[in-house]
């Protein structure tokens, strides 16, 4: 179905983009290079979030639910931009409170804990998490079913790469005057992730796409600068962070 994959090379051309865009900027001070076992995270985690989440999120809207519930398909009448909205707007006001969770259920945090583990950030980090947490998040708990239920389904997957790609995005390191201001007013910028990533700062910036969850409720944190270092204090071995992080 091409309205449900509509968008999906954004995201691939976000990322490509960045990792050229890093390796040309000047962004001081500079983090510890990743070790090996730090890097086959990265990798890891990109490929689950990349592939196999998209494509089991696929497999539940197309064949899943529409061999069980096909009365239910595009039974939302909100059009194109409704459904953008709801994926770009709704979802993310829902990770955000799923988020704030991870940080306050001790079993949670065990599983969000290999996130913030990671000793450097940037774009490669972007999807570094533990293996059973990938399939919790509310992106691939809840965009399969809304997906499925709106009448346009391309504007609703294609509000979820832009959303991907904001994630790769926040989590990038160029240099810290490259934001245009005014985006780093609306939108959850690097400054803002970068921030929530340093081991004093895992209390503000919980948002995703829109700082506007943050300004109302009070968890908001506005950095001039990228953090002097990274990591969760306590953290299990990196390969212990992924398979059994309790």
């Amino acid at each position: 179905m091409v309205p449900v994959t509509a968008g999906w090379f954004l995201p691939l051309l976000v990322f490509a983009s960045l990792v050229v865009l890093q390796r040309a900027s000047r962004a001081a001070p500079q983090v510890p290079a990743y070790a090996p076992a730090d890097h086959g995270l990265n990798l890891l985690g990109l490929a689950i979030q990349g592939l196999l989440v998209p494509a089991s999120g696929y497999w539940i809207a197309t064949s899943l639910l529409a061999a069980h519930w096909p009365g239910a398909a595009g039974s939302w009448h909100i059009g194109w931009i409704g459904a953008f909205i709801v994926n770009f707007v709704a979802i993310d006001f829902l990770y955000y409170w799923q988020h704030r969770l991870f940080h306050r259920v001790q079993a949670l945090w065990a599983l969000h804990q290999c996130h913030h583990a990671s000793p450097a950030l940037d774009v490669w980090a972007t999807s570094r998490n533990s293996l059973f947490v990938n399939f919790l998040f509310v992106y691939t708990l809840v965009n399969p079913l809304i997906g499925f239920l709106c009448d346009r389904p391309d504007g609703f997957f294609a509000g979820a790469a832009v959303t991907a790609s904001l994630d790769l995005w926040r989590h990038s390191r160029l240099r810290e005057g490259f934001t245009p201001a005014f985006l780093g007013r609306v939108l959850v910028s690097p400054l803002h992730h970068h921030a929530h990533h340093s081991p004093e700062g895992q209390a503000v910036n919980f948002g995703a796409n829109l700082l506007l969850w943050d300004r109302l409720f009070g968890t908001v944190r506005e950095p001039r600068r990228y953090p002097a270092s990274y990591g969760s204090p306590g953290a299990p071995r990196p390969w212990r962070q992924f398979l059994f992080p309790w």
